[in-house]
Parts: C-alpha cells; sequence; structure tokens
C-alpha cells in the first residue's frame, strides 16, 4: 500500500506543478488584459468628452454661418437701398 501512497503523492506533485505551470501565466495574462481594458475605457471616456466639445463646437459654428448669411442678405438690401435712393437724388 505504501508504493499505491507514494505513486498517488508523485501523482498529485506532478498536477499541481502542471496547474502551477499553466496557471500563474494565465493569471497574468488575465491581468494584463484588465490593465489594458481599463486604459482602453480611460481613453474611450476621454474621447467621449472631446466629442461632445466637437459638437458644441460645431452647433456654435452653424449659428455663426447663420447669423453671417443674414449679415450678408441685411447688406445686399442696404446696397440696393442706397442703389434707390442714388437713382431718386440724381434723377
Amino acid at each position: 500500500m505504501s508504493m499505491s501512497n507514494t505513486a498517488i503523492e508523485r501523482v498529485w506533485k506532478v498536477f499541481t506543478v502542471v496547474l502551477g505551470v499553466v496557471i500563474i501565466p494565465l493569471a497574468g495574462w488575465v491581468w494584463n488584459t484588465n490593465v489594458i481594458v481599463a486604459e482602453l475605457v480611460n481613453d474611450l471616456g476621454d474621447a467621449e468628452e472631446i466629442i461632445a466639445s466637437f459638437e458644441i463646437q460645431i452647433e456654435e459654428a452653424e449659428m455663426n454661418s447663420r447669423a453671417i448669411i443674414s449679415i450678408e442678405k441685411d447688406i445686399e438690401y442696404m446696397k440696393e437701398t442706397l442703389d434707390r435712393i442714388e437713382r431718386l437724388v440724381t434723377d
């Protein structure tokens, strides 16, 4: 019976060594993967903030372009009015 106990002990030792050889590298890989995912999540949060600020800038630019178009129309109207006044004065 002592032979079977030593055989069982050897099998158990080999099994624990194999588990150690497999589990330790896997734990390191999981740790590194979690670190990379955390960095990506942080980068994504930063990107979302930048995108939100760009959206605000785009809205402001659209409002400014509408204002410029309105000013251009007003200038054209003033030019036409001045031309009419000039014709009335010269005639």
